[in-house]
């Protein structure tokens, strides 16, 4: 579904990922965990060509990009950003529109389907994430974990093939945390294949087919969360959970 061989990315003179070889296959749960600065972000972005990889070679459902020495297309770059959604930490919602036109903008824009039937379909999303009834509000009426629920039914509305998870609970209050990371383990629980990247050690361990460590631009080390959470095997995992594990 998605395979990464030997990426890399520089900005100017800091390399940022360090030639990540990655294969993810349909329906599963990636957790990608790892220290400030380590590239996880970035990685993301990489894989919806939000950034343009410096070299490497990306492969997404039928598309394949070689990133040494040529720019994608622009067929390439349209057709990977329509595989895959991103959610952001900051939501990225429209402050001018309601929930309910925030979430059916960009298939009638985008896809030119017709009104009606994604009103439908954005009805069944908001009544999924739980914000059916606040549908008609708008984006600042909104507590953080309602905009991110808003945030998620949107970019379901697309009908990615993969979602893309930036730190979705970092800009929320503790106590909203929960509510968004339910509506996330939901979507696991359906079989959506998700790349989540994430501080909460344990909604990684509960909901991950596999964890993946970054750290200093390299995958570090990677497997179940039963395995790498309980007995890591490389010196830096163990000290990166040392560090963020509750005893």
């Amino acid at each position: 579904m998605i395979k990464i061989e030997k990426l890399r990315k520089n900005f100017k003179d800091n390399e940022v990922l360090k030639s990540i070889s990655l294969e993810i296959e349909k329906g599963e749960v990636i957790s990608i965990i790892g220290p400030s600065g380590s590239g996880k972000t970035t990685l993301l972005r990489c894989l919806n060509l939000l950034e343009i990889p410096t070299s490497g070679i990306l492969g997404v459902g039928d598309v394949q990009v070689d990133f040494r020495g040529k720019a994608p297309s622009k067929q390439q770059k349209r057709s990977i950003q329509k595989f895959s959604g991103m959610v952001f930490q900051h939501f990225h919602l429209f402050p001018h529109l309601a929930v309910l036109e925030n979430i059916i903008e960009a298939p009638m824009v985008v896809q030119k389907r017709k009104k009606a039937e994604v009103v439908e379909e954005a009805e069944i999303l908001l009544q999924k994430v739980g914000l059916i009834e606040h549908k008609d509000h708008y984006p600042d009426q909104l507590s953080g974990g309602q905009k991110q629920r808003a945030a998620i039914a949107r970019m379901l509305s697309l009908k990615p093939e993969v979602l893309l998870f930036d730190e979705p609970t970092s800009a929320l209050d503790p106590e909203l945390v929960g509510e968004v990371l339910t509506v996330i383990k939901e979507l696991s629980e359906e079989g959506q294949t998700m790349i989540i990247v994430t501080h909460e050690m344990g909604f990684a361990r509960d909901v991950s087919d596999r964890v993946i460590f970054i750290a200093d631009g390299f995958i570090v080390e990677q497997g179940k969360p039963s395995e790498l959470f309980t007995a890591p095997k490389e010196e830096r995992t163990k000290q990166f959970l040392q560090k963020v594990l509750v005893r």
